[in-house]
């Protein structure tokens, strides 16, 4: 039994010793297999390009301009009505477009005219009671000097004299309220712009201090965005931004930085940025949502490739694979700018490098490989 046993483990021992062997001849087999192993992989030539560094913003836009005419006089809204370029009247409704200048409503033209022309014809007796009183006052004068009149008289005809000047001045300041208020009873628009709201109707009456309509310039419109203090140094005026909004989701607006407020909002602690535009198409109103870009840099002619071909970066250092000579050699870079899908290498990779695009995962360095589609070779 014991020889049994014996030539047993014998067996077992000899088994084991012959499966190591094997297992570590196999392997050695794969991996010299595995480095002779030619991987396909496609390439793209390194090249240059710009590069902005932007944040994402939202806000609304708003009318650059917006100007609430009111009454400066009481009375009855007599027109509330335009001429237009082709000479017909038009009533003046929201959208309407207005230069300003132009007339839009009247307000009792006729009572304040009417009132201006007496305090006119009031003037007018003024003068000639003070043009009256001064000749008085000299001819009393000339008799106190030549004695035949007393000091009483010569006080009496001074102080009528003073009383008319005073007067004749009421009745001028009279006639100056008198005229603008006739000025204002025809109510002009203070800027270029568009009736966005009517506040009364024609034929009601209006007190001072009234509106009758507001009027919004949209030739240039504007978006208030709040910036995180972070980028307070970053943002400047002129600085240049996009701006997109929902109605026109294919399309990017240009704009520009107008000015940076100076206080931040002590409950955000953001900086409220104010970002201008042109809006001479009219396609963009007040109260649209905006999704503002701004580039806070921008940088020509660096090196700038897809975020897809660039591995690692959480835990060990980025890296590429280029090819050269049918190896994949490894490169360690350094990042610079990310914008969406693209990055900027600022150190690793050159110009004119065939840079491993596709097939990169399946790659070490030194592994062998062979460019598929030499046309993506530019």
């Amino acid at each position: 039994m014991k020889i049994f046993r014996r030539i047993f483990y014998w067996i077992v021992a000899l088994t084991l010793v012959f499966v190591t062997f094997w297992f570590g001849f196999t392997r050695k087999s794969l991996e010299k297999q595995e480095e002779k192993k030619i991987v396909p992989v496609e390439v793209e030539m390194v090249g240059t390009a710009s590069i902005e560094k932007t944040i994402e913003l939202t806000g609304w836009i708003k009318a650059n301009q917006v100007v609430d005419v009111a009454s400066k006089v009481a009375g009855r809204v007599e027109s509330l009505r335009i001429v237009s370029e082709q000479g017909t009247s038009v009533p003046v409704e929201e959208g309407v477009t207005l230069r300003k200048g132009q007339h839009l409503a009247i307000i009792d033209h006729d009572v304040y005219v009417a009132q201006l022309e007496a305090v006119d014809a009031a003037v007018r007796s003024r003068e000639v009671e003070r043009a009256d009183a001064e000749r008085e006052k000299k001819r009393i004068v000339a008799l106190y000097e030549g004695g035949s009149a007393t000091e009483q008289n010569k006080d009496k005809a001074i102080t009528a004299a003073e009383l008319a000047a005073a007067g004749l001045n009421a009745a001028k300041a009279n006639l100056e309220l008198a005229q603008i208020s006739v000025r204002e009873s025809t109510i002009i628009s203070p800027i270029d712009g568009v009736v966005t709201v009517k506040h009364i109707d024609e034929g009601n009456l209006i007190r001072v201090g009234d509106r009758l309509v507001t009027i919004a310039d949209l030739k240039t419109v504007k978006a208030v965005i709040a910036v995180a203090e972070k980028y307070g140094e970053d943002i400047a005026a002129g600085m240049p931004a996009k701006i997109k909004v929902d109605t026109f989701p294919d399309r990017v607006f240009d704009a520009k930085v107008y000015s940076v407020y100076p206080a931040l909002d002590t409950q955000t602690h953001t900086i409220q940025v104010e970002i201008r535009l042109d809006n001479s198409e009219m396609l963009l109103k007040p109260g649209m949502f905006a999704r503002v870009t701004l580039v806070l840099q921008t940088k020509k002619d660096v090196v700038v490739v897809s975020r897809d071909v660039v591995l690692g970066g959480k835990i060990d250092e980025p890296y590429v694979y280029v090819a050269e000579n049918g190896i994949a050699h490894k490169r360690i870079v350094k990042l610079g700018i990310i914008q969406a899908d693209r990055c900027e290498i600022t150190e690793g990779l050159k110009p004119g490098e065939k840079l491993i695009v596709n097939g990169m995962h399946s790659v070490k360095d030194g592994s062998s490989v062979e460019v598929v589609r030499l046309e993506d070779i530019k």
